[in-house]
């Protein structure tokens, strides 16, 4: 209310307006209560207590030897030992008396305890000889002999070998004719296998949880229960990871001008995966075993320039890129669902399956009445259906399946009842969906890759082609660099109020590239459909995951641009420094992607916590910490 006691009215941007002003809306004040509801869960006191120890213990001894001036050794014997050790308690009290003074003596509830105990340990021998001859060829073989308490005991050893060997090209005498220009040219090659034992000390062990029911003894206790154990396989072991690399360094123009290039194959074999799929009746889910291998192929481009003019100039500049695809190459009895998280041999990581989008449906698509009201029928797999017959009252009845759908002016036009569900029907605004296969329906199939109806596979989550370049200049004391960096190729289906239109109505609010941008009578050309609430889902109706909405998470960011300015050293010298520079630093100020105005971070994953890591938002996209967008000025003295 205004001074007068009488209704203030505002425009859209909240500024006060006479109330005849065309837009003109009551504003409203709306208070914010701070209140304690006692037994909600929330009003208690926990502490957690933790103690670690871990003792590490590394010895090792070189030897040299030199034959002849060309012929170079160099051996080497280590071990390596590593013990961890963890205890923790907890505590909690429920219903404290103040919430602001949070203490266990100021807490009536329930009290409830728990902890825990961890152990695990390491040991591993290792050996490594290196071999020169005459400073052009040069090898190197690596063995381990490793022991893990996370597998039985007749599976903790193993042995890991390694090789690599390289040829110094430019030292060979057929290459005289290069040394004006060549600085260095040499191959490389490597293979070698490492053991990974990252996994839960526990796998081997059919272990069972104990459980605190609120069934009653006789004697008034709760009973205590225990879970069924879980089903384990006693033949667990070290995961395997075997590179394979191939690369060459290259130096020319007295060193000025670089390139750097590798290309690798990592293959993960023996990798400890769940087995064969066990129905609900089992009890307990599949064991985990080394069941599984996957393969990642990649390489990388480093390209690196450096130059000084006569007339004190400096420049330089880099680039980098890298590119790397991993697929299954084994997975025991897999189903080979076109969900994101099935695994199945042959399927890339990453990749994501959906429907193929045509474009919006719009008014003249569908069939009206004389009132200009929508004319509906009824479909089942794509195709109006006729009555098969009629019940006692006189009312047509339908074959099984059939929902009812707005009729569409088209006569061999496919309905899309396949999505269709509650009060939503397909209408004027709404997504119409292609029918890739070709078989006069919109559906996903059995949902497997071997029959995936009209899914296909339209991105993937993985970022492709990350690349970066800097460039930088000294001229009289002033210096510049500037540094980009990027990722050519990433798709990501999102999730929440910040990507999905209509994800929640009840949010109360939602990006303006949204909500200026949707589906009218109107606004037909808009990218967005027409407005429904999808009750909190990322996907169904109109969003079902498809090419139109799916995220184009490419990018490239301005990470740092900084300029500077040096004293000239006679100035300085004077009052004891051998250095005095300032600068301005801004770092993230520009990013450029392909989000049409999304209110999302492209180099940030969806919603996790870059303080602990951790899933929270309910994984919704844009939620989590940004990066951040910052400015320095700054003075550096040396004395």
């Amino acid at each position: 209310m205004g001074a007068d006691g009488k209704q203030l009215y505002v425009n859209s941007d909240g500024v006060v307006v006479p109330s005849g002003t065309p837009g003109a809306m009551p504003a409203y004040d709306f208070n914010v209560w701070e209140y304690t509801s006692k037994g909600s869960g929330a009003d208690n006191v926990y502490r957690n207590s933790e103690n670690s120890i871990r003792n590490t213990f590394n010895a090792n001894t070189t030897y040299n030897l030199a034959l002849e001036d060309n012929h170079n050794f160099k051996f080497l014997l280590g071990l390596n030992r590593v013990t961890y050790n963890e205890k923790s308690n907890w505590s909690r009290k429920t219903e404290l008396i103040d919430i602001t003074n949070p203490q266990f003596d100021l807490a009536v509830g329930t009290q409830t305890s728990g902890g825990k105990e961890y152990w695990e340990s390491q040991l591993g021998y290792y050996g490594r000889i290196n071999y020169s001859f005459m400073d052009k060829y040069l090898l190197e073989a690596n063995l381990r002999y490793d022991g893990t308490s996370k597998f039985p005991t007749n599976l903790r050893w193993r042995w890991f070998p390694s090789l690599s060997a390289g040829w110094r090209v430019s030292e060979e005498p057929f290459m005289a004719w290069s040394r004006s220009a060549l600085d260095q040219l040499k191959f490389r090659i490597s293979w070698g296998t490492i053991g990974d034992q990252t996994v839960p000390n526990t796998l081997y062990v059919p272990t069972m949880g104990t459980i605190i029911t609120d069934w009653l003894s006789s004697g008034g206790k709760k009973q205590v229960t225990f879970a069924t154990p879980g089903a384990i396989s006693p033949h667990i072991t070290w995961q395997d990871i075997t590179t394979l690399d191939f690369g060459f360094d290259l130096r020319m123009f007295n060193n000025r001008f670089g390139i750097v290039f590798d290309w690798y194959q990592r293959d993960t074999r023996n990798m400890i995966v769940p087995g064969t799929p066990v129905s609900e009746t089992f009890g307990t889910g599949s064991p985990k075993g080394n069941f599984g291998n996957l393969q990642t192929k990649g390489w990388e481009i480093v390209v690196d320039y450096t130059h000084r003019f006569d007339n004190g100039l400096g420049v330089n500049g880099m680039f980098t890129i890298s590119d790397a695809e991993t697929y299954i190459t084994k997975y025991e009895n897999a189903i080979k669902s076109t969900s994101e998280w099935s695994w199945y041999e042959g399927k890339r990581y990453g990749d994501l399956w959906g429907y193929t989008t045509d474009r919006l449906y719009q008014k003249d698509d569908f069939v009206y009445d004389n009132d200009g009201k929508l004319i509906t029928t009824m479909a089942l797999n794509g195709k109006e259906v006729q009555p098969i017959g009629f019940d006692d009252n006189n009312k047509p009845i339908y074959p099984k399946g059939s929902k009812s759908v707005n009729k569409l002016s088209d006569p061999n036009g496919v309905y899309q009842d396949f999505f269709q569900s509650g009060k939503f029907m397909f209408g004027p605004g709404d997504v119409k969906y292609r029918d890739i296969n070709g078989d006069g329906k919109i559906d996903n199939g059995t949902a497997t890759a071997d029959d995936p109806g009209d899914l296909s596979i339209i991105g993937n989550k993985t970022p492709r082609y990350e690349y970066g370049f800097r460039l930088g200049a000294d001229w009289k004391g002033v210096d510049f660099s500037i540094f980009f960096q990027g990722v050519g190729k990433r798709e990501l289906w999102g999730a929440g109020n910040l990507v999905i239109p209509g994800f929640y109505s009840s949010d109360g609010a939602m990006p303006q590239a949204i909500a200026g941008n949707y589906w009218r009578e109107d606004r037909t050309e808009a990218f967005y459909p027409r407005p429904w609430n999808l009750g909190g889902a990322s996907t169904g109706y109109n969003m079902q995951v498809q090419t139109r909405y799916l995220l184009d998470m490419s990018y490239l960011r301005m990470k740092n641009i900084t300029i500077g300015y040096s004293l000239p050293d006679n100035l300085i010298r004077r009052i004891a420094l051998t250095t005095a520079r300032v600068y301005v630093s801004l770092e993230n100020f520009a990013t450029f992607d392909k989000l049409r105005g999304l209110p999302v971070d492209p180099e940030i994953d969806a919603a996790y916590n870059y303080l602990d890591y951790s899933n929270h938002n309910l994984g919704r996209t844009g939620m989590s910490s940004p990066v951040f967008k910052s400015a320095a000025v700054g003075l550096q003295l040396n004395f």
